[in-house]
């Protein structure tokens, strides 16, 4: 760090004086640039991204007040290892976390606020994720959720709607005589409309629901019931004793279960990536998971094939 500011006197840079320079105002950069490029947008002091609230919490919880130089490794070591023993958070998170902190450090480099960013140690990513649920055990799972839960776990099932999306939807978005809900730009998080198809059964649960304004789907308690239904059914366990600290099957595992569910269908790859709201190919395949039974009916099929063939080839030898 000395050499550096060393070579920036030598070059007529000003030297930053960080010790001025707290974590506040790199939050603000960072807040003022995701505004301005529609990536959140603002809710009182909260940043909402994706309509998910509190996605700056963890980081201003423990570093409020704390000044730009005093964020080293060291201390986002402790960062992550707090998040992971105190608060029960996985390494992906935590990484996510400080990607966010990161671009604070980027942007203010960018601005001439910082010379010197930290290296951030990140936690190893896991494997993709496999969960997904059979339409039985969906419905099971449901059963076993209170009623007023029941129009929210169809529709993410169905349609693969994220959780976050699914709670900022409004009645005047919805058009029961056409079975759609239409989501304005920004809701989703490729930040483009969506038009999503409603099933039968759900068209007949929002009908009963139906009211001139406010939010469609009751989401009342929603983690806390579907931690306590899953590990009473052994779809998930306890890691902990507060009641978050839970591991298995969790809602993002229905976009998952969507992807596949529709590709089952028959519907095409495109069609069912604008039902899901996938912008890439790539991403889709992640999510379209192959079961072992679809496996079976795959090696099933090339040794129907390799028995014709065979057949085939006998036959012709015998009839030249």
């Amino acid at each position: 760090m000395l050499r550096k500011a060393k070579e920036e006197l030598a070059k007529g840079i000003a030297p930053v004086d960080t010790r001025k320079l707290f974590y506040e105002d790199l939050r603000a950069i960072l807040v003022a640039d995701y505004t301005a490029n529609g990536k959140a947008e603002m809710d009182g002091e909260d940043l909402v991204i994706s309509g998910k609230k509190g996605v700056l919490k963890s980081l201003d919880d423990f570093f409020g007040g704390m000044a730009v130089q005093a964020i080293t490794t060291d201390t986002l070591r402790r960062f992550t290892a707090k998040r992971k023993e105190q608060d029960g958070v996985a390494g992906p998170a935590c990484n996510r976390n400080l990607a966010r902190l990161r671009r604070m450090f980027t942007l203010a480099q960018r601005e001439g606020k910082v010379t010197y960013i930290p290296y951030f140690p990140m936690s190893k990513e896991s494997d993709p994720r496999e969960g997904f649920v059979e339409r039985p055990e969906f419905d099971t799972l449901r059963a076993e959720m209170p009623v007023n839960l029941h129009a929210a776990l169809t529709f993410c099932y169905e349609t693969g709607c994220r959780t976050g999306a699914m709670k900022q939807i409004v009645w005047p978005w919805v058009k029961l005589d056409k079975n759609e809900i239409h989501l304005p730009p920004g809701v989703i998080k490729n930040r483009k409309p969506l038009i999503l198809p409603l099933s039968k059964e759900l068209t007949v649960m929002l009908k009963k629901l139906f009211r001139k304004d406010g939010p469609v789907f009751d989401t009342t308690n929603f983690r806390r019931e579907w931690i306590k239904a899953c590990v009473k059914l052994g779809l998930g366990k306890k890691t902990g004793e507060e009641w978050h600290q839970y591991e298995r099957l969790i809602p993002h595992d229905f976009r998952r279960s969507a992807a596949r569910n529709l590709i089952q269908a028959g519907v095409d790859q495109s069609t069912a990536m604008r039902i899901t709201g996938h912008r890439t190919v790539a991403v889709f395949q992640r999510y379209n998971i192959v079961s072992t039974e679809q496996l079976h009916e795959a090696m099933a099929k090339v040794s129907e094939n390799a028995t014709k063939t065979q057949i085939a080839v006998g036959s012709s030898l015998n009839n030249p």
